[in-house]
Formats: structure tokens, sequence, C-alpha cells
């Protein structure tokens, strides 16, 4: 878990650190001066079991939070792929008793900012607020990720939005070779083997009560780990996650099971070349292999639909 999360911390510290003064470039530093690249982390645990990282750094009067679910699109079950990014896209839609107007109009008038993403092979909650409105920040976070309500009428808006998504990526050269490539690699089923956001046919399939099991699965304490950086003292702020997040129990005992990586055969070898995708109207692709011997490639990309 904790080299997952240490990029994590990194680009947060980086991002508050950058907004700060900028060094001093008149004087030459002297030898051996340079500060520490890895912040302090001080690690603790909620009476829930829930991890809490605490980077302190007081240049700015603002903090950043994120909570970190070790659950991503890998850990989409076949026939819903989607359902790991649907869900993170819509969990401000709507949480406890606020609606998704309600959650900005809050967010707005606190100068705050909070977002939801995710990954490969996480999703994550980010929140960015001044540390004076930290305290009236953390219930809409506490909400937003313990207790989202994905209304239809919200979840049919953003369905739609996915789905014109996909349909454009037919026409981006890009996409089409990555997921050609992929389906080569990993089977024309496997998760991999599709897009990042999911499948058409899933996407459409999904309901609000699959979003629900699946938060239900994924978004645990025992799951997750959540990261503070900015103008915070631990004594301080810790009492405070308590309050909102020390009382966040899972919800069922049903946990995500991955689906296991393609077995490789005996007999297949990988073989790196050089190779150029072109699209040929009207979604066609054409490979040009820049090697003495083509065939390496051939039966992983029939296996795609190319050639």
């Amino acid at each position: 878990m904790n080299s997952r999360l240490a990029p994590t911390v990194l680009v947060a510290v980086s991002i508050l650190a950058a907004s700060g003064h900028a060094a001093d470039r008149n004087q030459r530093p002297d030898a051996g001066s340079s500060p520490a690249l890895t912040p302090a982390i001080l690690k603790r645990q909620l009476s829930n079991g829930l991890p809490v990282w605490i980077v302190e750094q007081h240049e700015l009067p603002v903090v950043q939070m994120s909570l970190q679910v070790l659950t991503g699109t890998d850990a989409d079950p076949p026939g819903r792929y989607g359902i790991a990014s649907l869900t993170s896209a819509m969990l401000t839609e709507g949480a406890g008793s606020r609606s998704a107007v309600d959650i900005a109009d809050a967010l707005d008038a606190l100068l705050a900012n909070l977002s939801a993403s995710s990954g490969v092979d996480s999703s994550s909650l980010q929140l960015y607020v001044p540390v004076a409105r930290l305290a009236d920040a953390l219930p809409l976070m506490a909400d937003v990720s313990q207790r989202p309500t994905f209304p239809a009428q919200a979840l049919d808006r953003v369905r739609q939005q996915r789905l014109v998504m996909l349909l454009s990526t037919r026409d981006d050269p890009d996409a089409i070779a990555a997921l050609a490539f992929a389906r080569g690699i990993y089977g024309p089923s496997h998760r991999n083997a599709a897009a990042q956001i999911g499948a058409a046919e899933s996407i459409k399939a999904l309901t609000t009560e699959d979003l629900k099991a699946f938060h239900r699965s994924a978004y645990r304490p025992g799951n997750s780990t959540l990261i503070v950086v900015g103008d915070v003292a631990s004594d301080r702020v810790l009492p405070l996650l308590e309050t909102h997040f020390g009382k966040w129990q899972p919800a069922g005992t049903n946990r995500v099971v991955r689906e296991p990586a393609p077995a490789v055969g005996g007999g297949e070898r990988l073989v790196a070349l050089e190779a150029q995708v072109v699209l040929e109207p009207p979604h066609h692709l054409r490979l040009v292999v820049h090697d003495q011997d083509p065939r390496h490639l051939i039966p992983p990309l029939r296996q795609a639909g190319i050639g």
C-alpha cells in the first residue's frame, strides 16, 4: 500500500510547495545543502482502522486532502466494464441530503474544490480548501465519500456523456491503435482491452443499484487511506478527522474481486519491434512493421482485428 500511495503524497506536496515563495536564485547553494525531497509523513490510524497520513507544510494557509481507495478500473467485473469510473464520477452528483447543486454551492461558499477520479488500480476523492474553512468542508467530503446517492437523473446525464466520449474515440487514430494493441495482448474480452471509462454495452446497462453495490464493496476504511497535506497541526486535525471519518464502517461483507491476469502460453514469446499503425477511412487500420520478420506480430494483431 505504501508504495502505491507515496506518489500521491509527493504530488500534493509539490502542488502546495509550488504555490509558495520562489527559491532565491541569486545565491549559489552550498554543497550538500539541498533540501530533502521526501516529506516527513506522520502516519496514524482512526478508531475504525482508516489509515491517515499527514504532511505538515506551513508555507500557505491551505490544505489538500485525498481519500485514496485502492480499487480502480482493473476491478471492474466482466460485463460491467466502466463501473469503477462511473461510480467515481457520480460521487459529487449527490450525497447525504445534498443534491449536486447543494454540494457545488457549499464548495463555492467555502472557496473549496472537491473532485473525484479513478485510475487503473485506485480511485480518489480530492479536497482543496483554505485551512480556515477545513472544519466546514470536512462534512461535505465525508458525505460524498461515504453516503453518495447516485440519483437516476444525474446517472443518465453522465452516462450519455461517456457514451459520446466512446463514440468520439472512433475518429481518434491513437485511441484506436491503443485499444487494438491491448486486445492483441490481453484478448478481446479482458478488462485491459477496453477503454478505461468502460464499454458502451456495459455503461448502458449499469443502474443506480449497481453503483451502490460497487461503492459498498470498494469504498471501505480497510481499503482506503486518507492523506492530508498543508497548513495543519496533527494534534488539531486528527480529532476533526475522527469526527467525520472515524465512524465510517463498511456497509457489507462483500469485497471487490479482481479479474485474474491472462495466462501466457508456453510457446509464445514477446518480440520488441518498431511499427506504425495507419488509419484508413472509414476506420480501418493498416500496420506498417519496420522489422525483418513481421510474422512475429501477425497472430496477436489478427486476434485484435488488424491485418
